[in-house]
């Protein structure tokens, strides 16, 4: 019986819990890491103000190029190309 963080022929030891498991079976925060193409920026922020349990209306994505606010129905897409 090994014990958990022993090195054995050089691989570490180490166990997963039963929610880690089932967390990389479902691969949890691949698809909440980044926004999905065709999604508004209006549902974006709306998620990063409930996520992170700030007060609506306080988070705004800025144009770089233009220094102006980016409109609420603009597509993820859009700003993503006009990034590159």
């Amino acid at each position: 019986m090994y014990k958990i963080g022993e090195l054995v022929d050089g691989s570490l030891i180490c166990q997963l819990t039963t929610e880690e498991f089932e967390r990389l079976q479902r691969r949890e925060g691949v698809r909440k890491n980044r926004a999905l193409s065709y999604a508004s920026l209006k549902t974006i922020v709306a998620d990063i103000e409930r996520k992170y349990d700030l007060p609506s209306g306080s988070v705004r994505v800025y144009n770089p190029e233009t220094g102006k606010p980016y409109r609420s129905d603009v597509r993820i897409n859009t700003i993503r190309r006009k990034a590159e």
